[in-house]
C-alpha cells in the first residue's frame, strides 16, 4: 500500500465525514497507512480494503485507457468501522456492477496477510533469477511470468504461504476471538478468486500455468544488447 499514502495526501482537503475511501488493493496494511495520513480526519471516514484488483489488466495508454485480461468471481472487502460495511458495500458494488462479487471480510488485518502479491510477485522472481535458477548471463527473451512458474518455484511460493499460515495461527492463539478466517494459502486464493476459469487448478502451479488471465504476461525486464535482463528494481 505505500503507493497509497500520496494519493491520502492529496484528498485530504477535500474529504468528508463518511466518505468511502477504497483501496484496491489495500494490502498491507492500508487502513494503518490512511490513519497516518489522515490523522484524527481517519476517525470521521469509511475505509473499505480490498484484498485485490476486480480485474487482471494492463494498461494500453497510460491514465486512459486498459485492458481487461481476466475478470475475478470474487473479491473480499473489509471495513473500518464495521458498523459502516452495508453502506460501503452498496455503493461499492453498484459500481463494479455484477462481477465481482463484494464478499464480506472480518477485518483488515486478515485482508493485510491474505496478501497474494506479497508472496508471489517476490517468490517468482526469486524462483527465476536467483543463483541456483539463472546464470547471471542475458537471456534470448523475456520469460513468462505465471504461465513459467515451474517446480522450484512453486516451492518457493508454498514455503512463504506456510509461513503467513503460521503467523495466522499464532495471532488467533494471542488474541482470543480474532477471526483471521480468509487469511488462506495461495492455492486456495487461486480458487476463490478464478474457480472455473483455470483448465487446472489442481496444484498451485498449475493454477497460475493455466489461469488466461495470466496469458502472455512476462517478467520485467531490461532489453540490453538485443537480449534481457531482469529488471529487479521494477
Amino acid at each position: 500500500s505505500f503507493a497509497h499514502g500520496q494519493y491520502f495526501e492529496a484528498f485530504e482537503p477535500y474529504i468528508k465525514k463518511d466518505c468511502v475511501i477504497a483501496c484496491m488493493p489495500a494490502r498491507s496494511g492500508g487502513d494503518l497507512l490512511l490513519a497516518s495520513k489522515l490523522g484524527k480526519k481517519a476517525d470521521d471516514v469509511i475505509f473499505v480494503g480490498f484484498e485485490t484488483l476486480p480485474w487482471a489488466c494492463r494498461f494500453t495508454e497510460w491514465g486512459k485507457k486498459a485492458t481487461i485480461l481476466g475478470t475475478k468471481g470474487n473479491i473480499l472487502a473489509a471495513v473500518t468501522p464495521p458498523a459502516k460495511t452495508p453502506k460501503a458495500f452498496s455503493v461499492l458494488q453498484g459500481l463494479l456492477g455484477v462481477f465481482p462479487n463484494v464478499v464480506y471480510s472480518p477485518n483488515n488485518l486478515g485482508i493485510s496477510l491474505r496478501n497474494p502479491g506479497a508472496q508471489i510477485h517476490p517468490g517468482v522472481m526469486y524462483g527465476r533469477w536467483c543463483a541456483e535458477k539463472w546464470d547471471g548471463q542475458p537471456v534470448d527473451e523475456k520469460p513468462l511470468f505465471y504461465q513459467g512458474v515451474d517446480d522450484f518455484t512453486e516451492g518457493v511460493l508454498t514455503g512463504l504461504t506456510n509461513e503467513v499460515q503460521a503467523i495466522k495461527a499464532k495471532m488467533e492463539e494471542l488474541v482470543p476471538g480474532l477471526s483471521l478466517k480468509d487469511t488462506c494459502t495461495l492455492h486456495q486464493w487461486y480458487l476463490d478468486c478464478y474457480g472455473g476459469q483455470m483448465a487446472d487448478d489442481k496444484t498451485l502451479k498449475s493454477c497460475m500455468n493455466t489461469n488466461p488471465g495470466y496469458k502472455g504476461l512476462t517478467h520485467p525486464c531490461k532489453e540490453e544488447g538485443g537480449k534481457f535482463m531482469p529488471d529487479l528494481k521494477y
